[in-house]
């Protein structure tokens, strides 16, 4: 068994990373969310990639807090600023919009809380989950990987 480790350190090194990666993600209920439109400009520009955590109480919210929700009509997420609340849920609104969405977030359909964004990371990361992309990024795991495999052939050769 050491053996198989040994000569596939590599690999295992990056089976390891992937996974501790994901776990934190899926521990720390920190996510991404791309913002395709431009209703909370200028506070987010249209294509940011924004970091947002899904570990908020509804009852924790604040008029002001930016929220993200999904959106009863079709299921779609929406990250607007909460402008008031009622009896029936937060009111929410886009910084650019002229009018409010009326009642739209309810205990039942929050889903985070915004943290931060990267201005124009949207586009990036459709990049990298295009096609060509993911060839890109499976051909740079080939090149990293690929070393360590003529070399440990190289050994048992020689």
């Amino acid at each position: 068994m050491k053996r198989v480790i040994r000569e596939n350190l590599a690999v295992w090194i990056a089976v390891i990373l992937c996974a501790a990666v994901w776990l934190t993600v899926q521990l720390s209920g920190l996510r991404l969310c791309a913002v395709q439109t431009g209703s909370m400009e200028p506070t987010i520009p249209t294509y940011s990639l924004c970091l947002v955590t899904t570990r908020v109480d509804y009852d924790d919210l604040a008029v002001g807090d930016i929220v993200v929700y999904t959106r009863s009509s079709d299921g779609r997420q929406i990250i607007h600023r909460v402008v008031e609340f009622t009896d029936g849920g937060a009111i929410t609104k886009g910084d650019a919009n002229h009018s409010d969405d009326g009642v739209s977030v309810t205990p039942d359909n929050l889903y985070a809380r915004y943290i931060a964004h990267i201005p124009g990371g949207t586009r990036v990361f459709n990049v990298i989950l295009s096609p060509a992309g993911l060839a890109v990024m499976l051909l740079l795991a080939a090149a990293l990987l690929l070393p360590d495999v003529v070399g440990r052939r190289r050994r048992k050769q020689g």
